[in-house]
């Protein structure tokens, strides 16, 4: 009988945060072999009393040292099983996109990465190609779904939610009819005046708004179209 190997299960988190208005994500250095101080994503083998996203949240604390709370959203994203992703054998590993408005890291082996200069092969395994993956993810979503409110307070500025698509999307967007757009399919409303926020020159007040769902929600087609 042909021994068979068993492969290893693991799970790898692209948690993604908006810094200096740029899209990063947190990578931590990692302290063992292979590729001892090399940053990587955090990721951990799934043990066998614990599901996935189980593994997924275990892997923030771990490495990370974040624990799961309201404010930070996961999902899953996408399987990778590329036959030599790992030296040290057979691993499948299940990759889980994260985003987290409200920690700020000052660990000094976690590091904000922006995507942008994350050179191609530049990370150990095949990290590269799981954030690869989980960008395209995520700009799909922002223009199918509201998931642009995991990243934002609860009430915003118009200009907030504007910039975090141009941040997402690095594209244009006409603040106006972007509103307009959001009000009319009613992803949006409008919660309060800040007349308090109106200077001794006066102007118009600036309008707080905020998602009408607090659970994802799927457009009937690409609202940015």
């Amino acid at each position: 009988m042909n021994n068979i190997e068993t492969p290893v299960l693991s799970v790898d988190v692209i948690l993604f945060k908006i810094k200096k208005k740029k899209l990063c994500v947190l990578l931590h250095k990692r302290e063992t072999e292979p590729f001892k101080d090399a940053y990587a994503l955090p990721g951990v083998a799934v043990r066998v009393n614990e599901t996935l996203l189980m593994g997924a949240k275990r892997a923030l604390f771990e490495k990370l040292n974040i624990n799961f709370h309201k404010n930070l959203y996961l999902e899953q994203l996408a399987t990778f099983d590329a036959l030599y992703r790992d030296v040290r054998g057979r691993t499948v590993s299940v990759g889980y996109l994260g985003i987290d408005s409200s920690n700020k890291y000052t660990d000094e082996n976690i590091i904000y990465k922006n995507i942008e200069d994350i050179n191609k092969g530049s990370l150990p395994f095949d990290h590269n190609e799981i954030i690869e993956t989980a960008v395209e993810r995520l700009k799909g979503k922002m223009r199918y779904t509201n998931i642009a409110h995991k990243f934002l307070n609860s009430s915003f500025l118009i200009e907030e939610l504007v910039e975090l698509y141009k941040v997402v999307l690095n594209r244009n967007i006409n603040l106006t009819n972007f509103r307009n757009k959001l009000l009319k399919i009613e992803m949006i409303e409008q919660k309060k005046i800040l007349n308090e926020a109106v200077g001794k020159k006066g102007g118009r007040p600036p309008h707080l708004y905020s998602f009408t769902k607090n659970e994802i929600a799927f457009m009937d087609k690409d609202f940015l179209s």
